[in-house]
């Protein structure tokens, strides 16, 4: 019996999560994730084992053949994930948030902005400054005007 999730062990999750809410890019997403976020990935195949899967029969043997690189393992695991996803709202919302995390961070990698704001579906933002550069914080609703004055009438 599995008492502890591991990398090796999440992989399959992971890729599971991602194409169930990014159809059919689980796979490239999941080996990209596991290279740039070992952790991330991690966290999600930590939840959906403690939520899901540990206890289950037979979720052991079919979770370490699709870690083995299994087909029909990984196949039966989508499935089983899917379903519980669309079961369960709470875990699938919980789910998603990690896998957008994921999401943005492998497909945003090769952005080359100086500052840049992430938002995601649930309207929370992510600010990445580069330390180098000036960062404007304003209240209300003010106007910017840059490389001009403002015209007067």
């Amino acid at each position: 019996m599995i008492e502890q999730i591991t990398l090796l062990l999440a992989t399959p999750i992971a890729k599971a999560i991602l194409d169930k809410f990014y159809e059919g890019v689980g796979s490239k997403l999941g080996e990209k994730a596991v290279e740039m976020l070992p952790d991330k990935v991690q966290q999600l195949g930590k939840l959906m084992w403690e939520k899901c899967l540990r206890g289950k029969p037979g979720t052991d043997q079919i979770l370490q053949q699709a870690a083995e690189g299994s087909t029909e393992a990984q196949k039966q695991l989508i499935t089983y994930l899917h379903k519980v996803l669309e079961s369960d709202l709470a875990l699938k919302q919980e789910a998603q948030k990690l896998a957008a995390e994921i999401h943005l961070e492998v497909t945003n990698n090769d952005i080359q902005a100086r500052n840049v704001q992430y938002v995601t579906g649930q309207a929370q933002g992510l600010q990445v400054n580069d330390p180098n550069q000036p960062v404007i914080q304003v209240q209300g609703n003010p106007t910017f005007h840059f490389g001009s004055a403002p015209q007067s009438d």
